[in-house]
């Protein structure tokens, strides 16, 4: 394509088709300026070797500290209720067997209970039934007496601070096995 139509300009909805080199001299050439990019702004590049420093405040590391100290706090009381949950398993099978051993006694000591052989036996033994003045009444008429113990008047904040002491040392023990 020769030079001259390479920088024709075209109005409207004209086909580059339906001019003839004649009519496209008659067409005014329209130069545009060349317009000028912005300069780049460019952002102040960091020294090599300098790292910036990743500031925390107070109450954050605290509230991270507590948060540890919480979670720690709740893993443990489920560690605890695991281990008093399984001991309660044990101490009721336990139960379990020791009702049987007691019914089981029970029942051979009731078969066992004959008077006339216990009579002889402790004839055997030189014993002998006691006489009329051998025989003392013990009267026991006089009121029940109770004694309560003393009650812990310490405050709300001494009685909590000693749970936490004592949720700390379960920790420790349990941290030591």
């Amino acid at each position: 394509m020769p030079e001259r139509e390479k920088n024709r300009r075209y109005y409207g909805a004209v086909s580059a088709a339906s001019f003839d080199s004649n009519a496209a001299r008659a067409l005014p050439q329209v130069h545009e300026p060349a317009r000028s990019l912005p300069d780049e702004v460019r952002s102040p590049k960091p020294r090599e070797g300098a790292r910036r420093r990743l500031h925390i405040s107070p109450v954050t590391a605290l509230g991270m500290v507590l948060l540890a100290f919480l979670l720690l706090m709740l893993v443990n009381g489920y560690v605890q209720y695991y281990e008093a949950t399984s001991r309660v398993g044990e101490l009721q099978t336990q139960l379990t067997q020791q009702n049987e051993d007691i019914s089981k006694l029970r029942s051979a000591y009731e078969s066992k209970i004959d008077l006339k052989s216990i009579e002889q036996r402790a004839k055997e033994l030189g014993m002998r039934q006691p006489l009329q003045k051998q025989t003392v009444y013990i009267n026991v008429a006089g009121a029940d007496r109770a004694e309560l113990l003393a009650v812990d008047d310490r405050g709300f904040l001494a009685r909590a601070w000693d749970a936490i002491c004592d949720g700390i040392d379960d920790i420790l023990e349990y941290f030591k096995r």
